[in-house]
């Protein structure tokens, strides 16, 4: 009996919220919704690319056939585009080709035939012009210097990567008499060029890319190549008056390619000025400037030279005398009164402090 009683109460009361629960139904029914919200697929993996004064804002479709258009929002809403979506794409994409340099928002959203739309989904990225364009720099170039071999090599400083820098195009003339480009990574520091043309010139740009999905590359103005110097690696000292003893003091110094070191005269017993020392630049060259150096902090180089050239270092053509401030560091450079072919220059210190010579270094420019 008491089973019964038990098992009726529970059927009581499950009618009970049945009833209740038809009740509440009734009572929200006019706001439900018959069948649900229908959302049409939200685009998926969207990216902006920025450019220069453009942008693409890219997205995977996904599976949703019913999707016909998308509708990107930006500018707080106040702007918007449509665009078309066909059932066969897989990838959405859209240009902007006339956006001002700035930081952007975009919302994106997908509608079917019916009009039911997304969730929005947005993307933001940078459009760059003008004020980018003016804050890239060429690249610097160190060294232009030329072979026995006729190899051009470049040095350069390390590209402004935080900016964008990353490759740099080279423009020069092939010993086939052809203009040729090539270009290499930001990050190499030297660079050798075997078929370039002699006595022809070269220029250089550098191109940036503000962001790793950027669409547009920015280049600097192209710079004309700067005057090239012989490599000293391979020249021979032909001949010399004397130096005093000691390898900190040889004359072969003069060309190892550092001014700290010096070619010392004989300072026992000297042999008054001139001093001279002539150089086996190892090929035929257009000579076009001699530089020298002092030995750093060292005033006892001479105060005037005289330069000369040869093709066999028997006959020599005067290329000119010059005056030599002995009290400053650096380069001093000596432009040739000649424009002649040479496999040997000569330097003669005519006059100076002392009795003996000092020197640091010496460098050739050619055409």
């Amino acid at each position: 009996m008491k089973s019964k009683l038990y098992y009726l109460l529970i059927v009581f009361a499950g009618l009970c919220v049945f009833m209740a629960c038809k009740k509440m139904d009734s009572t929200y029914e006019q706001y439900v919704i018959k069948g649900g919200i229908q959302y049409p697929g939200a685009a998926k993996s969207a990216v902006l690319h920025g450019g220069n004064k453009r942008a693409i804002l890219e997205w995977l479709k996904g599976s949703d056939p019913k999707i016909v258009k998308a509708r990107i929002f930006w500018n707080n809403y106040a702007d918007s585009v449509e665009v078309p979506i066909t059932a066969s794409q897989s990838v959405v994409r859209h240009t902007f080709t006339t956006l001002a340099e700035n930081f952007y928002s975009f919302t994106i959203k997908t509608y079917d035939a019916q009009g039911h739309v997304s969730v929005p989904v947005e993307v933001s990225g940078s459009v760059y012009g003008d004020n980018y364009q003016s804050r890239v720099l060429e690249r610097p170039l160190n060294a232009a210097m030329l072979t026995k071999a006729n190899v051009l090599k470049l040095n350069w400083s390390i590209a402004d990567s935080v900016t964008g820098a990353f490759a740099t195009d080279l423009e020069y003339t092939n010993t086939a008499g052809v203009l040729k480009t090539v270009r290499f990574k930001g990050g190499l520091l030297n660079t050798e060029i075997a078929d370039y043309k002699l006595e022809t010139n070269f220029r250089y740009r550098t191109l940036y890319l503000p962001d790793s999905l950027a669409i547009d590359t920015f280049y600097t103005g192209y710079l004309s190549g700067p005057k090239l110097k012989l490599d000293k690696k391979e020249w021979v000292i032909a001949n010399f008056d004397n130096n005093h003893p000691g390898d900190e003091n040889k004359v072969a110094n003069i060309i190892d390619g550092n001014p700290g070191t010096r070619w010392h005269g004989l300072a026992t017993n000297p042999t008054p000025y001139p001093h001279y020392f002539s150089v086996n630049m190892g090929a035929v060259r257009t000579i076009t400037d001699l530089s020298l150096w002092r030995m750093n902090t060292d005033d006892r180089a001479p105060e005037s030279i005289k330069i000369e050239t040869s093709l066999d270092n028997v006959t020599w053509t005067d290329q000119g005398t010059f005056a030599f401030n002995r009290l400053i560091d650096g380069e001093q450079i000596f432009t040739m009164k000649t424009l002649t072919t040479a496999r040997y220059f000569k330097v003669t210190g005519l006059r100076g402090p002392q009795a003996y010579i000092v020197l640091g270094e010496v460098d050739v420019y050619v055409k």
